[in-house]
């Protein structure tokens, strides 16, 4: 680099960092009072009960568990796996 340029960008970093380190509040605020807000509570709401949860009938009931058809497959058919995916 010529020494120019070097000479220019210390002079960019140096305006930067300048310009970062300003700590001198950007106005006065000794004669202003703080502001107080008051807050007001926000008028009580009557809670109502929830209204009551329409009751839901199956459409299809389930058939009880005794109607089902027997297993008909053997101990060691019933181990084996039912597709030849492999699992890894």
């Amino acid at each position: 680099m010529r020494p120019s340029n070097t000479l220019l960008a210390a002079a960019a970093l140096l305006a930067l960092a300048l310009s970062a380190c300003d700590d001198r509040p950007s106005r006065s605020d000794g004669g202003r009072e703080p502001v107080q807000i008051q807050q007001e509570a926000p008028p009580p709401v009557e809670e109502q009960p929830p209204a009551p949860a329409p009751e839901v009938r199956d459409p299809a009931p389930t058939p009880p568990t005794d109607t089902l058809p027997p297993e008909e497959r053997s101990s060691e058919q019933s181990v084996q796996p039912e597709s030849e995916t492999l699992f890894y």
